[in-house]
């Protein structure tokens, strides 16, 4: 490893333990008993919030872990400014993002397989940007439909709408 390359490690193991120690405050004062285990992975790193009482963590359909992620990529943000850029921060608790992702990727599957059946867009609930970005890309995958993301701030959803030119297009019974 040449020293620019340790550098660069050193510059991103202390970005990372500044947002590891800048969550724990957050949730100190936020009266939750808990630790914050990093965990790197192939694409980010995860900073995983342990305690007894996960679900107050993660809140009413996640909204408090997607403050506490966009609390942490501000921080980690103004922190990183001179500093090289590392993997992205994620932070999860109790493997919520993980069983969020399988969620939407199913419910990608579905809805394609209702726009391919009937021969017409579906439209999505609202979500969030990075939501809409899973589905986005489950549904790339597949063969006969494409997306595309319509509506405004909060109202902003992924219709997805059968694809005519695509050779590909499966039997909607597979």
């Amino acid at each position: 490893m040449s020293d620019s390359e340790d550098a660069g490690r050193a510059s991103s193991d202390e970005r990372v333990e500044r947002a590891r120690e800048f969550l724990e405050g957050i949730l100190d004062r936020m009266d939750i008993d808990a630790d914050v285990v990093v965990r790197e992975r192939e694409d980010r790193v995860l900073l995983e919030i342990e305690c007894d009482d996960v679900q107050r963590v993660i809140g009413r359909r996640g909204h408090l872990v997607d403050a506490l992620q966009h609390l942490v990529a501000k921080r980690v943000a103004k922190l990183s400014e001179s500093e090289s850029r590392g993997k992205p921060i994620v932070v999860d608790a109790g493997g919520y993002r993980e069983r969020e992702i399988e969620r939407l990727e199913s419910l990608a599957d579905k809805m394609a397989r209702k726009a391919l059946r009937d021969g017409a867009p579906v439209e999505l609930s609202p979500m969030s940007p990075h939501d809409r970005r899973v589905v986005h890309m489950a549904i790339a995958e597949m063969g006969g439909v494409v997306t595309r993301s319509e509506g405004e701030g909060d109202l902003r959803h992924v219709v997805v709408v059968p694809d005519p030119e695509d050779e590909r297009q499966p039997s909607p019974l597979e």
